[in-house]
């Protein structure tokens, strides 16, 4: 009765607060009506210690939150999910940076397309794209990301494209891999995203969505990264490159 429950409330607060997908149409390549709200993240390592019960959850192959509280109107507030990966680095890197594949891996994505790529004069990549998030049947969101990946600090970070408009008010993320400190061609891999709605959303709903979006991008990123533990960074990244 109590998951009844809660299932009925998730689906009532959605039902709000989500753009419907036969809604009157947006003009999806105006300008976004801001700039941006969330702060940007800073590519390279996050600021984080685990300890040993943590490190224990990551060995038994299990993912670790790290949650400080969300601030208001965001979905994720800094958290960060923790993710150990039994596949070498550039096997992860390439699950990650090949976003015209992600549709069919990532649960509840309905589309993924690349729009515009360019390696910039300090080495790193420029990439936009656009992805649309399937909720619930007849609820999507439709937004634009520009992401940037820097090579040596082994990073992507993305914000909102805001060029284009979106159904997210705001988004700011961060992926971030490391070599296993112990574990030879195996990765710890390190996200989180932090999203502000169009709309005010429960706290509790927004935590329970936050918490299980972070899993289930490591999840996925796990599960086909040691299913290809030879994969290779997509060619395109490996000269400059750009589509239109």
């Amino acid at each position: 009765m109590m998951i009844q429950k809660l299932f009925f409330l998730t689906v009532l607060v959605l039902a709000c607060f989500v753009t419907p997908s036969w809604s009157k149409k947006k003009d999806y390549n105006a300008p976004h009506n801001h700039q941006g709200k969330l702060q940007s993240y800073e590519p390279g390592p996050f600021d984080l210690d685990l300890n040993k019960k943590e490190l224990d959850t990551l060995g038994n192959g299990k993912p670790v939150m790290k949650q400080p509280p969300p601030k208001e109107g965001e979905l994720g507030g800094g958290a960060i999910c923790v993710q150990d990966v039994e596949a070498p680095k550039e096997a992860v890197w390439a699950q990650i940076l090949d976003l015209d594949s992600y549709k069919g891996k990532v649960p509840k994505l309905n589309e993924c397309k690349n729009y515009f790529l360019k390696k910039n004069e300090d080495g790193t990549f420029s990439i936009k794209t656009k992805m649309v998030v399937g909720i619930l049947p007849g609820y999507s969101y439709t937004s634009h990301y520009d992401h940037k990946y820097d090579v040596e600090k082994n990073s992507v970070t993305w914000r909102l494209d805001y060029e284009k408009t979106s159904d997210f008010d705001d988004v700011s993320g961060h992926w971030h891999l490391e070599d296993h400190p112990e574990k030879p061609d195996c990765t710890r891999v390190f996200y989180s995203c932090d999203v502000m709605l169009k709309g005010a959303v429960p706290k509790p709903i927004a935590n329970y969505l936050s918490k299980s979006a972070l899993k289930t991008a490591t999840g996925w990123v796990k599960k086909e990264s040691e299913k290809n533990p030879a994969g290779k960074v997509p060619q395109v990244f490996e000269s400059p490159a750009f589509v239109n």
